[in-house]
């Protein structure tokens, strides 16, 4: 597979050559992607970082995944981009303004919606259940919680 990507920096030369990447500007990602995965952060700067032009220089052959933040995809536009056929298929497990999904994507036949709930198994909700009892333990014993959320905070307190 022909891997290109666009990010806020570019990767050294040694690691696109590990992963057989190429850098390009965000224009030439959409047009040249044909599948598009969004993994970036909520910010006022990624907000609608996808819109209706974006969409429109993608390929009608593309696909979107978002499974970075709602709100970094207007889903209104790629509702009608999907509606139009302008992208083939979207697959989303977040969006804007959560819990609510836009009504116009729950009427689409090409894309797929999922609850962002990658945590969501026995054996990762069971791990993350004995983690919040260790760190219950160790702080109620006079121990350092193995995660502490504010690790400076808990140093100024002891």
């Amino acid at each position: 597979m022909k891997v290109i990507y666009h990010n806020r920096s570019r990767l050294d030369e040694a690691t696109e050559a590990r992963f057989g990447a190429r850098y390009v500007g965000k224009e030439a990602l959409l047009r040249e992607a044909d599948h598009l995965v969004l993994v970036v952060p909520y910010s006022p700067a990624s907000h609608h970082a996808i819109g209706a032009v974006e969409l429109r220089l993608m390929k009608p052959t593309a696909t979107l995944t978002n499974i970075a933040r709602g709100g970094v995809v207007d889903d209104a536009a790629l509702a009608d981009a999907l509606r139009e056929r302008r992208i083939a298929a979207a697959g989303l497990d977040v969006f804007e303004g959560e819990p609510s999904v836009n009504p116009a994507l729950l009427t689409l036949s090409n894309v797929v919606l999922t609850p962002h709930i990658a945590s969501a198994t026995v054996a990762t909700r069971r791990a993350m259940a004995g983690l919040a009892a260790d760190n219950l333990v160790a702080a109620l014993t006079g121990g350092r919680p193995p995660t502490p959320v504010n690790a400076d905070a808990l140093a100024q307190r002891r």
